[in-house]
């Protein structure tokens, strides 16, 4: 085995460390000294590729849902809409996602680097999915999209932190419906 997939192979341990605790305890009581107990590791080699806990959460949930939200061109937009929110919903509800809520609002730099690195990738695949649905004739053209992508998000976040509620298929749905209704072409 190469020295490459020694470091590949502990990383993913570590990673997997961290989902493991996760599912045992919330990220407050999250510990270095735990991850690398449970991975197998000294606390250095996690520090070698990780400066805080707060990474190690954003790697996990980056690794969790690599290919969750993969948009489907070839089906519309308020179809990829429903599937991608509903994924959120999923994903946010699932221990790695709680544990990133906290960790965004606690620590905003960290935060910011995960937007930029994570989301914004996210966001321009759905903005392309988005052109597409107005060259199909799907939607109008003229219409402030960003914030029609913050009013589909932002309810899931909020239903997840301030309910405790994993919006079911339902809300999902009827959410991206009423969204949707300013943008649709009348045929």
């Amino acid at each position: 085995m190469t020295e490459l997939e020694k470091t590949s192979r502990r990383k993913q341990c570590i990673l997997n460390a961290v989902t493991a605790a996760l599912q045992q305890d919330d990220y407050s009581r999250l510990t270095v000294e735990d991850i690398a107990a449970r991975a197998g590791v000294g606390k250095s080699t996690i520090y070698r590729w990780w400066k805080h806990k707060s990474d190690l959460v954003f790697d996990a949930f980056k690794e969790h849902t690599a290919s969750v939200f993969d948009l489907d061109f070839e089906q519309s937009l308020e179809f990829n809409l429903n599937q991608q929110l509903l994924k959120l919903s999923l994903a946010l509800n699932h221990p790695l996602g709680r544990a990133l809520l906290v960790v965004m609002a606690e620590h905003r730099e960290a935060a910011g680097e995960f937007f930029r690195q994570y989301l914004l990738p996210r966001r321009e695949q759905t903005r392309k999915l988005i052109q597409l649905a107005i060259e199909r004739n799907e939607i109008i053209a003229n219409y402030p999209f960003e914030l029609m992508l913050d009013t589909l998000y932002g309810p899931i976040h909020y239903q997840i932190i301030f309910f405790n509620c994993m919006p079911d298929e339902t809300y999902i749905h009827n959410l991206v419906s009423l969204v949707m209704q300013p943008v649709l072409v009348r045929k």
